[in-house]
């Protein structure tokens, strides 16, 4: 009787120490997984699970880091900057062994927004066939975060994904503005390339912002804090998917360890019915992320919003003007920059018909921000200032380049001129050095101007000129003007 309750005994410890190792055993997040690319020539963070105060060891590279779990189980460790190069392995050690294969160091962008940034190669394959089917010549690879929302809180692992290498079949999941962009990457510093893709084709700036930044906002935290205190499934339930913080929480806060060269963020057509909140919301979504990624002054290249609709000859009333606008004022940090869209859209269908153009565009910015170049102009003529003089307004600009040039050449169109009842009307245009005057003879005492304000701006025309006598880069629409005088 004895030795059976001593063999019962036996088992119960034997099943209950097996299952404390079970637990304890060390864990990765899905995003550190075979065929990741790393950034290079900046610190590198792998992190992971376990049990509290467990050992943790990660080789790469003839390098060797340790870590401890701490209270809550998650362990970092954080590798010396590497150059470019691979394949690699790396072997991390606890109470079990992890081996991780295929490890490329390059450069790392996370791809952040809705439709235009998530818009997959498969849907523009016509306008880049050759380049889909010379695919597999560019080491290029994509982590593709799927959509999930949690409104708990923010997750630690991201719900599914996996790390895909470009070849001619995998490339037409990519994101298509994404891609374009690692093949500038590419073509300039031949090194591999890799993309965390979190988009959602819908989702509204708020849905992209954490709980703490939501704070701000106080509609929008408390719509946060419903769905939080619901029984709702996490990652399924409210009808509402796209309420306050959830894409953060879900998408974002599980991949923020990931060490990054930048940000690239497409957004905005879902806010334009509220376009008055949108620069607050992107300079504290900005912030956010700096905060999230632990990087004071984290790369963060932002595309102004396309053209949108028909075309009209008249001044109009533009929620989309606006929001661009919102955008435009966004501008006011270190690391940020600006690319326009709006020229690139005349059929108004809610995408750039020219993605290889907007990619060379963002990355002129990611070399100037992030790459170092600081003497290169990434953006078009920046407006300013602006003074009356009698009937003509004297706009100033910043970011000239070597100029202002109408392109094409021809008449200056885009601008717009009104008084102080604040009626636009259609005005002339005519550069002169680093200035425009703006004028229209109906107009006798100028107050304020607008440029390219229009759902879709299409001729406008206004653009710097390169050093080497080229167009250069579009003005941004924007709107100004001057105090009336007591």
């Amino acid at each position: 009787m004895h030795s059976t309750y001593r063999a019962a005994g036996g088992l119960f410890l034997a099943i209950m120490f097996s299952g404390l190792a079970v637990s304890a055993q060390i864990r990765v997040p899905r995003l550190v997984s075979d065929g990741m690319v790393l950034q290079r020539e900046i610190p590198i963070r792998i992190w992971g699970f376990g049990a509290p105060g467990e050992k943790v060891t990660v080789k790469f590279d003839g390098e060797t880091a340790g870590s401890v779990t701490d209270d809550n189980g998650k362990w970092v460790v954080e590798l010396r900057p590497k150059k470019a190069g691979g394949p690699y392995v790396m072997d991390i050690d606890g109470i079990n062994h992890i081996w991780i294969k295929n490890i490329m160091v390059g450069e790392v962008w996370a791809c952040i927004g809705q439709y235009n940034m998530e818009l997959p190669m498969g849907k523009v394959a016509a306008q880049y066939a050759d380049l889909i089917a010379h695919a597999g010549d560019v080491p290029v690879r994509q982590f593709h975060i799927l959509e999930h929302y949690d409104y708990k809180g923010p997750r630690e692992n991201v719900s599914s994904g996996h790390w895909e290498t470009a070849d001619p079949s995998s490339v037409l999941s990519f994101s298509a503005l994404g891609y374009l962009f690692a093949r500038q990457i590419y073509d300039h510093f031949h090194v591999p390339v890799g993309l965390i893709n979190a988009t959602v084709a819908d989702a509204p700036a708020e849905a992209w912002l954490s709980p703490g930044a939501l704070k701000f906002f106080p509609d929008y935290a408390n719509a946060a804090a419903r769905y939080a205190d619901s029984s709702f499934p996490e990652g399924k339930g409210p009808v509402d998917r796209m309420a306050p913080g959830g894409l953060l929480n879900g998408m974002i806060a599980p991949a923020a360890t990931y060490t990054v060269r930048g940000v690239l963020w497409y957004q905005g057509e879902a806010n334009v019915q509220r376009p008055g909140d949108y620069q607050a919301l992107l300079t504290t979504l900005i912030s956010d992320y700096r905060r999230w990624w632990s990087e004071g002054n984290l790369p963060f290249l932002y595309v102004q919003l396309e053209g949108h609709g028909p075309v009209k000859q008249e001044p109009e009333e533009s929620q989309w003007a606006e929001l661009r606008e919102a955008q435009r004022l966004a501008l006011d940090g270190q690391g940020v920059a600006m690319t326009v869209a709006a020229d690139l859209n005349d059929s108004g269908d809610l995408r750039p018909k020219d993605f290889d153009e907007l990619a060379k565009r963002l990355f002129l910015a990611a070399e100037g921000m992030a790459y170092g170049k600081s003497t290169i102009i990434y953006t078009g003529p920046l407006y300013r200032s602006m003074k009356a003089h009698g009937k003509t307004m004297h706009v100033l600009f910043d970011d000239l380049n070597t100029g202002l040039i109408v392109k094409g050449g021809g008449e200056l169109k885009g601008f717009q001129i009104a008084g102080a009842d604040h009626r636009f009307l259609p005005a002339k245009a005519l550069i002169d050095g680093k200035k425009v005057y703006v004028w229209n003879d109906a107009i006798p005492h100028p107050m304020a101007v607008r440029y390219a304000w229009a759902d879709n701006p299409a001729g406008a025309n206004l653009y710097n000129r390169d050093i080497l006598f080229k167009d250069g880069l579009p003005a941004p629409p924007f709107e100004g003007g001057v105090k009336a005088k007591k």
